[in-house]
This record gives structure tokens, C-alpha cells and sequence, in this order.
């Protein structure tokens, strides 16, 4: 934690873009396919977690986060249009990391 600003250390959302402007993230096995399919970038994905807002947090149902809460995040990706992602802070070998979840432009559904 000695590399993330102090405003972020107590985690929450700060902490969420400070991971993921480091690069410092995982992406679920259905987030990894999406990506491969050629529905968005990396760089859409981060662009919108870093410049966009928390629209609502909801329990995390696996019990396995942090604070037990999963982030609904809505940005703009690279080019302005709205994205869409769900992640959660997790404990990884004694670090915060941040786990997204799903993810896709936010006029899209990708159930």
C-alpha cells in the first residue's frame, strides 16, 4: 500500500481507481471473454472505472469482498460512450485488489 495515495488508502472507490490506473486488477473469466469476442478494448474498460462514477454499491453475494459490496461503475470509455462495469475489492495475498466482474458498453447487455 506504500504506492497508493494516501486520499485512497482507506479504500471505497478511490482505492478502485488507483488499482485500475496501475493496472492492478483481474478480470473474470466472462470479462476475458468479452474481450476476446471484440466487444470492447482494456483501455475502454479503465477509461471508464477511472473517470466515471459509482452509480450504486449492492451485498456481495459470495461474501468474499471486501466490505461484502460489489461497485456498479458507469463512465465514459476512450471515446465518450457510457460503459458499464461491476467489480468488487478483494484480499489477495495480503493487498487489496480489485475484481471486475462484468463489464460492457451500458447501452449493451451481455447476459
Amino acid at each position: 500500500m506504500d504506492d497508493v495515495p494516501r486520499s485512497a488508502q482507506s479504500g471505497g472507490f478511490a482505492l478502485i481507481r488507483c488499482l485500475v490506473a496501475k493496472r492492478q486488477y483481474l478480470l473474470t473469466e466472462k470479462v476475458q471473454n468479452l474481450l476476446s469476442e471484440g466487444y470492447f478494448e482494456t483501455e475502454d474498460l479503465e477509461c471508464s472505472i477511472v473517470n466515471g462514477t459509482v452509480e450504486k454499491t449492492e451485498c456481495d453475494e459470495f461474501k468474499d469482498s471486501v466490505g461484502n459490496k460489489k461497485y456498479i461503475i458507469i463512465g465514459p470509455d476512450r471515446c465518450g460512450y457510457l460503459f458499464y462495469s461491476v467489480g468488487k475489492l478483494q484480499r489477495l495475498d495480503g493487498s487489496r485488489i480489485y475484481t471486475v466482474i462484468t463489464a460492457h458498453h451500458a447501452e449493451e447487455n451481455y447476459d
